[in-house]
């Protein structure tokens, strides 16, 4: 692991040392990007990359998605496995496959190699062989300059599960520029093509989360602790004064999904489970006050059938629907925080990077208590 800062102080030629493998055998990438340092944040820095591929030339681009291997074994026509390559497939079970997976594979591989003259690219981050396999096959009916900017958009998105791999930085500066690229997408034509829902799938997936989509818009990402069958829910409260279920907000989902990711650099697996409940399309930002306060109102409790006693709350009624769905219902030992729950968009302005890292470090040091009191 190395520190944005560190990045941020190296030699031209020490950055690129660290972060050439980032973009698959293309250490241009990070040569050119190292020229808008420093990065105040890791998506920053993302971005800075991302972009120098988009403004790359043509040729560069299609050398670019040829230096990937194919996704379940090498072969003529296509570059060898990386380390870091070889990790991800391994992890999306593309090593383990069954024998008719693994001969349907070659057989889509060689297909799509032949029909656009570069291999096909996903980032296999919460995929399986399946998956995998249905997108081989609807991505084949496409058009080639359409899978061109696809298979760019995918290695970007591998790109950032790397860097989250390897960069640290501040949490605080982090969570800001997160919600700062939320509120752009948000205020763009990309956010009717699902960019925002999109880049917290992203993030989820680069902190380590399984993610489960809901109808209406949610996503949870769910990481498993130690021993214990508990988790805990963030983005979401339960208030006592309407006894039912409140979402939080963008600030909530995003520090914890940033928390998540920060304890899985560390090499700290939680006690208990943890859950992130996120809805992106909705741009509340939240009450930074209540994300702060980390003692006795915010104790945490378990779910239970009076969180929908109230017929007549849809919220609550939508939020445990959405629960259900991903199996963190009451009955499952599923502990969400109580305090009164947040209302409207809350003050943008007031939301820093210093409150940002005091609310996260409020997360943290709350996750720890109940995990010790557990």
């Amino acid at each position: 692991m190395i520190t944005l800062a560190q990045l941020n102080a190296v030699s031209p030629g020490e950055f690129v040392a660290s972060l050439g493998g980032i973009f698959e055998h293309s250490p241009w990438v990070a040569q050119r990007a190292a020229a808008g340092r420093p990065f105040a944040s890791r998506l920053q820095l993302l971005e800075s990359m991302r972009a120098a591929v988009d403004a790359a030339s043509l040729g560069e681009q299609l050398a670019l998605i040829r230096a990937h291997p194919k996704l379940g074994g090498g072969g003529p026509g296509v570059s060898q496995l990386t380390p870091a390559s070889a990790g991800e497939q391994r992890r999306a079970g593309l090593h383990s496959c069954t024998a008719a997976d693994g001969e349907r594979l070659q057989q889509l591989n060689a297909l799509y190699l032949e029909r656009f003259a570069f291999p096909f690219i996903l980032a296999v981050r919460g995929h399986g062989p399946a998956s995998i396999i249905a997108n081989l096959e609807r991505r084949l009916g496409n058009d080639s300059e359409f899978e061109r900017r696809t298979a760019l958009s995918q290695i970007g998105v591998i790109a950032a599960y790397r860097l989250a791999d390897m960069v640290a930085s501040p949490l605080g500066t982090e969570i800001l520029a997160m919600l700062e690229h939320l509120a752009r997408l948000s205020g763009s034509t990309a956010a009717a093509t699902g960019a925002v829902t999109a880049a917290v799938r992203e993030w989820m997936l680069a902190a380590g989360l399984e993610v489960c989509e809901a109808a209406g818009g949610y996503l949870i990402g769910r990481a498993g602790g130690g021993e214990s069958s508990a988790t805990l829910l963030a983005g979401v409260c339960r208030d006592p004064q309407v006894n039912a279920l409140r979402y939080q907000g963008r600030a909530a989902f995003i520090i914890a999904i940033e928390v998540a990711l920060q304890l899985r650099q560390k090499g700290e697996r939680p006690g208990l489970g943890l859950a992130v409940l996120a809805r992106p399309d909705d741009a509340r930002l939240g009450d930074s006050v209540s994300l702060l306060d980390s003692h006795a109102p915010q104790l945490w409790v378990e779910l239970s059938a009076a969180d929908a006693a109230d017929g007549a709350d849809a919220e609550g009624i939508e939020i445990l629907r959405v629960l259900g769905l991903a199996q963190l219902r009451p009955g499952v030992l599923t502990r969400v925080r109580q305090g009164v729950g947040v209302a409207g968009h809350g003050d943008a302005n007031a939301f820093t990077a210093a409150t940002a890292e005091q609310a996260a470090c409020a997360l943290v040091e709350s996750l720890r208590r109940v995990q010790t009191a557990a």
